[in-house]
């Protein structure tokens, strides 16, 4: 982990921690002018002193942390800054080049933040967003019931014993492996394919309403015989609901035509990089099957 992340998170912690201790009504800052201390003859500044008291409090939510906690923090902050800057570290490449690298972070997010707050985005903008990527969204969804069994045999045979008219129900109670469904006959209820493992999801959404599997269907969970008992599709959600959502959308759509037009108008020269070699790559170990999400009455 990168050391300058350790040392703020070390800070961090000591500041929660220093506060925790302190007593609910903390004393208020007291500030000369725009500067709240000096450390060394070095000011730390009042501007300092309130993005750094945004940024924790917001976290903390309702349990605001005392100024003067805030102002030792920075106090901290600025000793170990003095201290690196007067040591041989300072003047090591790396380290300047990891300034570089903050600066220009620092420097992009503001200018995003900056584009956000000011760029203009209007009804008919979010309108057409929402028409072209939510509107006609329609999810499919399915009921379905099933019959788990350990082997393609059984799977098989139970669709025989469905043939000459056995009660579905009656057989997922008696034969399937489902602890979720088979007291209910084997009913999954309501879902959407993305609950269900895929084998599952992709035989469902094969068949007719009201159509049985005619071969039985492997899972990593066994062997299925299904009934696809009825599929709908959902309406996509209303767009005063998400209206804040596609808000953000469209900023972020803007943001990023905004820093494709500053490229097309940018000089850029991309030095060619020296080549290294990869390192080798480690061993895989075998993959566990992924863990699938599903309802409390998905197969299993």
């Amino acid at each position: 982990m990168n050391k300058n992340v350790l040392v703020l998170a070390g800070a961090l912690a000591l500041l929660a921690a220093g506060c925790d201790k302190s007593p609910s009504t903390g004393s208020q800052v007291v500030a000369t002018g725009e500067v709240v201390a000096t450390v060394n003859g070095k000011p730390i500044s009042k501007s300092a002193f309130d993005i750094l008291a945004d940024e924790v409090n917001e976290r903390r939510g309702a349990n605001k942390i005392p100024d003067d906690k805030i102002v030792e923090e920075l106090i901290k902050r600025e000793l170990l800054s003095q201290d690196l800057g007067s040591s041989d570290a300072a003047k090591d490449p790396k380290f300047a080049a990891k300034l570089e690298n903050a600066q220009r972070m620092l420097m992009s997010q503001a200018a995003a933040e900056r584009f956000i707050e000011t760029v203009k985005v209007t009804d008919e903008d979010l309108k057409k967003e929402y028409e072209d990527r939510i509107g006609p969204m329609k999810n499919a969804e399915y009921r379905a019931k099933h019959i788990l069994v350990e082997t393609e045999a059984a799977a098989k045979d139970v669709i025989a014993k469905l043939s000459k008219g056995e009660k579905f129900e009656g057989l997922a109670k008696k034969l399937s492996k489902d602890p979720g469904s088979k007291d209910k006959g084997g009913e999954l209820g309501w879902f959407n394919p993305q609950q269900m493992v895929q084998p599952f999801s992709d035989a469902v959404i094969a068949m007719k309403d009201g159509e049985t599997t005619q071969n039985p269907v492997q899972s990593q969970f066994g062997w299925h015989v299904i009934v696809r008992e009825e599929s709908r599709e959902q309406a996509p959600p209303p767009f005063d609901s998400v209206k804040d959502q596609i808000r953000n959308m469209v900023q972020t759509k803007k943001l990023q035509d905004y820093i494709t037009g500053l490229q097309a108008k940018a000089k850029i020269d991309r030095k060619e990089l020296p080549k290294t070699e990869a390192a080798p790559a480690p061993e895989a170990a075998p993959a566990a099957p992924a863990p699938q999400e599903a309802p409390a009455a998905a197969p299993k």
